[in-house]
Parts: C-alpha cells; structure tokens; sequence
C-alpha cells in the first residue's frame, strides 16, 4: 500500500468516526433552536423568556459536560489496553460523577430569578425563564448520564447509538413541545414551561436509549 492510500484509508475511517459525534452536538444544540421556534409562535414575550431560560442553564450543562469529556482519552487509553476491568471502573466512576454534578447544578437552577434581576433583565419576562430553568432541573439526571455513556463509547470507536439517540431525542423534543407548550392530546398549555419540561423528557429518553442500544457493547466491562 503506498502512501497515498495509507492516508486515504485513514481520512476515510476518521470521517466514518466523526461524522456523527459532529451529528451529535448539532443534536445537542438543536434541540435549544426548536424549544425557541415553537415558543416564538407562542408570543414574543414567551420566546423572549424561553430564550433568557436557555442562557441562564446552558453555560451549567456546558461545564458538567466538560468535566465527564474526562472519560475520552481515560477510557480511549484503557480500551487500547485491552484492558477491561480499567475501562469499567471509568464508566462506573463516570455514572457517579455525572449523578453528583446533578446535585449543584441543580441547587444553582432551583430560583434563577434573583440573578436575573440583579443582571437588570426584564421583569415580564425573569418569572417565566425562572420556571424555565427549574424544569430543565428534571432533565438533569439524563442529560449527565447521557453525556457519560456517549464518551464512554466514543472512546471506543462506536458511534452508532448515540447518533440515533440524538436523532429520536430531536423528534421527541419536537412531539413534546407541542403537546405542552400548546396543551395538546389533553395536557395543559404550560408555555415557557412546558417546553423546558419537553427537553427534560427527551433528554432522559436519550439516555434510556443508549443504555439499552448499548448494552451488548457495555455489559463485558
């Protein structure tokens, strides 16, 4: 094989492996960009609150997540090994680290109205994002969860369930938003509410996804 090919073959196997982690955080993001679409039919003043909602959590779910990316090269490293019993106290160490990080985010998202006062943000609009972030609070388990398992098999070439989850999560996040935020199929319109309460949901259905699409993978570990 010349070298040409050696470098062919390699970009090809590097697309094939980073094409859906790019699939997966366009996912993570667009789930944000729905909740403010739909909300934005709702009214401006609901689109307004959704939209200071999602700043006020997003830069915590930013930093938790960071703090479990810890799992790729640890996990990449022992998986090269061959060495299963270092790769299954990682992700054992990774699922009590992400159930942990539950706990101070969410003592930081349980009343975020007085931050927003003091940051001089509208007051028609500081109670409904303040509902907002104590909804995603709900989501929080999964959400860590879902990251800790998605590096886990990152680190390990596979890439397939966690495209998936992503893809389903997506739609269910769209299917939520319209029965709560508008009150469909016999639920009440909870607004700027319901739409944090539609993230939560897909967001633990993601993870309960890939436990359960990955678990031939996981279980010798």
């Amino acid at each position: 094989m010349n070298r040409f090919d050696r470098i062919r073959r390699e970009l090809a196997a590097a697309t094939r492996l980073a094409a859906p982690v790019a699939l997966v955080q366009l996912g993570l993001m667009s789930m944000g960009v729905v909740d403010t679409m739909m909300l934005g039919h709702l009214s401006a003043e609901a689109l307004a609150a959704g939209a200071l909602g999602h700043i006020a959590t997003i830069g915590l779910l930013i930093l938790g997540a960071g703090i479990l990316t810890a799992l790729d090269p640890l996990v990449a490293q022992a998986y090269g090994a061959g060495d299963r019993e270092v790769v299954g106290a990682h992700l054992q160490r990774g699922i009590v680290l992400a159930l942990a990080l539950v706990i101070p985010t969410a003592l930081l998202l349980w009343d975020v109205r007085p931050a927003l006062r003091a940051f001089g943000q509208p007051a028609a609009v500081v109670d409904e994002a303040g509902a907002f972030a104590h909804a995603i609070i709900w989501g929080l388990p999964g959400f860590f969860l879902f990251i800790t398992f998605r590096q886990t098999l990152q680190a390990m070439s596979v890439v397939r369930p966690t495209a998936v989850a992503i893809v389903l999560g997506n739609l269910a996040n769209v299917l939520g938003n319209w029965i709560f935020i508008f009150g469909h199929l016999g639920m009440p319109a909870l607004g700027v509410r319901g739409s944090a309460y539609s993230t939560s949901v897909s967001r633990t259905a993601m993870f309960l996804w890939l436990l359960v699409a990955s678990r031939k993978v996981l279980t010798p570990y």
